[in-house]
This record gives C-alpha cells, structure tokens and sequence, in this order.
C-alpha cells in the first residue's frame, strides 16, 4: 500500500462507521489484537479527529503501593490519542515519535479514568494531539504527543475494508 496525499474521507468515514456503533461499548471485543484490547476502554463518544474513552482500572493497572501505574497512564494516553489518529482517514500507519506527559493525580484499583483526546495540529507529515485523563473530573495526567505519517501499512485498514 502506498501512502496517499493526506487524509482520505472514505476512509476516515469508513472508520467513524465502525466505530460509531461501539459507543457505550467496551473495545475488548475489537477483531484484532492490540493493547487497546488489553486496556478495554468504554468508547464513550467519537468523531473525527477527537474521542472520549472511560477506562476501569483494574489491579494487574497498579503499582505496588496501589495507584495506577504512570506507564499504563502513558498507555491509556497514547491508546486514545492513537485511535483519534485512526479516525482521520490515512491508509497508512501512524506512529508517536514523542510524548510528554504530566501526571497530575492519582487512580486506584476500581476507579474510572475518563481519557479525552484530539487533534491540535494536523499537518502534511506530522500530527499534534493532546490527551488528557480524569478521575470524577479531577485530572489524573496530560499529555501532548507528535504522531507520524509513516507510509507503512495500517492492519485496521485490512479490518474495515477500505
């Protein structure tokens, strides 16, 4: 598969079609391994170039004095940020260069993280995202991530038939 010039609408409608139905709906069913499966979010709403995600945390998510593990809060961030990149319509992969995150608060075993995350800046070959988690409203972390059009091919593609 060859990288197209930017993004393509039937493709980014082609997400948003399966994805559409999944809200209020737990993603650990998706048809394909990946962490996002493992992570088993609730899609709470989506569209394109945005998502909101509640994500339950469960013990193997904590560290050893009980809070939610900062590299499962990294995680969570770039699993939102990456299915918002999903939701563009490139035929290709796209992969984070580089994250920063701040943590800001803490989660245990039971709580509820709700992640929202969007597009700040799209450009030709590089995406801007900022995402951010929240427990009861109160931030958990921020994060801001560069994302790249990497040419290489996407599995989700092969998955909704584009």
């Amino acid at each position: 598969m060859s990288r197209i010039e930017g993004p393509s609408t039937k493709i980014s409608e082609a997400v948003l079609s399966v994805m559409t139905p999944l809200v209020g709906k737990h993603l650990g069913s998706m048809p394909f391994e990946c962490v996002t499966r493992w992570l088993d979010a609730m899609l709470v709403d989506v569209g394109r170039g945005r998502i909101e995600l509640d994500y339950t945390v469960r013990p193997e998510m904590t560290n050893p004095a009980g809070y939610l593990h900062g590299g499962i809060q990294a995680t969570m961030l770039d699993d939102a940020m990456g299915t918002v990149c999903a939701t563009l319509g490139y035929d290709t992969a796209l992969l984070t260069v580089n994250m920063t995150i701040d943590y800001l608060g803490t989660a245990r075993k039971g709580d509820t993280i709700r992640a929202v995350a969007s597009v700040f800046r799209e450009g030709k070959n590089l995406i801007h995202l900022t995402g951010e988690l929240s427990r009861g409203g109160e931030p958990t972390a921020r994060a801001q991530c560069n994302v790249l059009v990497s040419g290489k091919p996407a599995n989700y593609i092969m998955e909704i038939g584009s």
